[in-house]
């Protein structure tokens, strides 16, 4: 054997044997290790926690069109179920007999009124005249001893007519201004397309009633919303107002919207024998470019009940449970195995939200149970692959040797 060869077996022997007496002398600092060979680094992302639920496109608004047969003779619809309408589309047409009577009579009294106002202007001009003839007759009276003048009776005469030419003036206005307000009645009737009945909105005619039951037309709108139900237990989680989330096998990503209105009764009535199930309402956030939600297709809700904006997130593996609180193993600076509480949060497909006791970036053991002691050093098992010439370059030969020491010496 040559002695080089002897000396490193010699070198080998002695380094195990070391090590073994280390491992199992009592209160070995190799038996209090823990050999960790996975963690994770907590995290920082948004947490959301949503309630799922089914649900139904259907019109967002539905208008039903009333008619009084009383006040007209119904004539024919102008549309039929399926059309699509727009503000102002005729619906149907009635018969004009009891506007064409109204605008007679009308006509009638602006007729009178007209040739009321003829007369007056016909005994204004006889009162000017007497009033002319009155004053010609004034300046050519003589005085008449011992009584009244012909000039003081002229006088009278001229007060009393200009008296009686304004009354009549007075009557003449009050007939004019009723001759005007008869005009814009009956020029209200001849614009105001009182023989059809035209939409209001735009959106398409889902049900006509030939019977002339009322409501005898229904429209319903071209938006959508998305309709269904909650059990009894998801009421105490949701409320109105809550950001929503619609997707379906007919549209591609998902479709934003808010939840508006949660029923106060159920959509039959309750039974003690079953749970009951309330009716809710979502207004969709649709822009122009989308694609068009057909009604009476089935879509998935997601109503989101509560959502955290850059939480700490650790696997939910990671989380030890106490009988009173919870707790994760974190992989200090130090190199030991720090044990510390927490204060959970959400916890969502497999992550626990740390609002308390961790922050982003720190390393926690995935497995709690790998964990020897507490506040005692841990190992890992060297990689060989991911080791790179890099990492040894950076390091320095000094400190690597350092960190070989300690590992030999730990």
């Amino acid at each position: 054997m040559k002695k080089k060869t002897a000396i490193l077996m010699s070198a080998g022997i002695l380094f195990v044997s070391g090590n073994l007496y280390l491992a199992l002398k009592d209160d070995s600092k190799a038996s209090r290790s823990s050999y960790i060979n996975s963690w994770a680094k907590v995290g920082k992302e948004t947490m959301t926690e949503t309630l799922h639920a089914a649900g139904v496109v259907t019109p967002q608004e539905e208008h039903h069109i009333y008619y009084d047969l009383k006040s007209s003779e119904f004539k024919s619809f102008l549309v039929k179920e399926g059309d699509e309408v727009d503000v102002g589309t005729p619906l149907f047409e009635y018969s004009s007999d009891n506007i064409d009577r109204e605008l007679a009579r009308l006509e009638a009294e602006k007729d009178q009124l007209e040739t009321e106002v003829t007369l007056l202007d016909e005994q204004i001009q006889q009162l000017l005249y007497l009033q002319t003839v009155s004053a010609s007759t004034t300046d050519n009276s003589l005085p008449v001893a011992g009584g009244t003048t012909a000039s003081s009776s002229n006088d009278l005469m001229n007060v009393s007519i200009e008296k009686e030419i304004y009354d009549k003036e007075l009557e003449k206005s009050r007939a004019e201004a009723e001759i005007e307000k008869y005009d814009d009645m009956i020029d209200s009737y001849d614009g105001s397309d009182q023989l059809e009945i035209s939409s209001e909105v735009t959106g398409s005619v889902k049900k006509i009633n030939y019977e002339l039951n009322n409501p005898i037309v229904t429209i319903i709108s071209d938006t959508p919303k998305v309709e269904g139900t909650f059990s009894e237990r998801d009421l105490k989680d949701v409320q109105e107002g809550m950001e929503v989330y619609v997707k379906s096998d007919l549209f591609k990503g998902t479709v934003g919207g808010t939840l508006t209105k949660i029923a106060k009764h159920p959509e039959i009535d309750p039974s003690v024998k079953k749970e009951s199930q309330f009716p809710f309402e979502i207004e969709l956030e649709l822009e122009e470019e989308e694609q068009e939600f057909v009604h009476g297709t089935h879509v998935d809700v997601s109503v989101v009940t509560n959502q955290v904006v850059n939480a700490a997130v650790v696997p939910g593996r990671s989380v030890e449970k106490g009988k009173k609180n919870s707790y994760i193993y974190v992989l200090n600076e130090v190199g030991k195995v720090e044990k510390r509480k927490i204060t959970k949060g959400i916890e969502i497909g497999g992550k626990t939200e740390v609002k308390k006791g961790a922050k982003p970036g720190e390393l926690v053991v995935r497995k709690p149970e790998n964990v020897q002691d507490v506040d005692s050093p841990f190992f890992s098992k060297l990689k060989p692959s991911t080791l790179a010439k890099k990492t040894f370059k950076e390091e320095g030969r000094r400190n690597l040797f350092k960190q070989v020491m300690v590992g030999f010496f730990k």
